[in-house]
């Protein structure tokens, strides 16, 4: 599955939504809300996982026009899964 991100800026702060998964997140800055989106994601896929259900692995991820390959999320996550 190939997923994007699209960022807003919004007063003072930046919102990333992925459309695909109807997802949002917001940050202070553009890198917050990436990293917070990706959180979320990377919960979604843990969550799932627990329960059994088979996730659809995520192949790539465009930022507003920024395509990256490979592993999407865990390896561009810190070691806490924490969605804060």
């Amino acid at each position: 599955m190939k997923l994007s991100i699209k960022l807003m800026e919004i007063e003072n702060e930046v919102i990333a939504s992925c459309p695909e998964l109807d997802v949002n997140c917001y940050g202070f800055d553009r890198n917050e809300a990436i990293r917070r989106l990706k959180n979320v994601l990377q919960f979604y896929i843990d969550s799932a996982q627990e329960f059994g259900l088979e996730v659809e692995r995520f192949e790539a991820i465009s930022i507003d026009g920024e395509l990256n390959h490979g592993p999407v999320l865990a390896e561009t996550l810190p070691a806490s899964k924490s969605i804060n």
